[in-house]
């Protein structure tokens, strides 16, 4: 009986069931999947404030070499002469 429970590969399969079962409980409750969903809609929301801040960012640059280049006097491109 004693080498019954020194018997690794037994220990194995017993903490391999236990964690299915309390994975199981854990991954369907109500709580986790709240707090998942929370998680992922803050992770959103910060994506978007990130794109938003370096759409800004851009702008901001993109003014400020119009602004060199008209100090400068070299004439500025539009975007209709780039584009053509």
């Amino acid at each position: 009986m004693k080498n019954f429970f020194k018997n690794e590969k037994l220990w194995c399969v017993v903490a391999g069931a236990a964690a299915v079962i309390v994975g199981k409980k854990v991954f369907t409750s109500p709580k986790t999947r709240s707090v998942a969903v929370t998680g992922l809609a803050k992770g959103m929301k910060l994506q978007k404030d990130a794109k938003a801040k370096f759409q800004s960012m851009k702008d901001d640059a993109a003014d400020l070499c119009y602004d060199a280049k008209a100090e400068a006097g070299i004439e500025a491109e539009t975007e209709t002469e780039v584009e053509e």
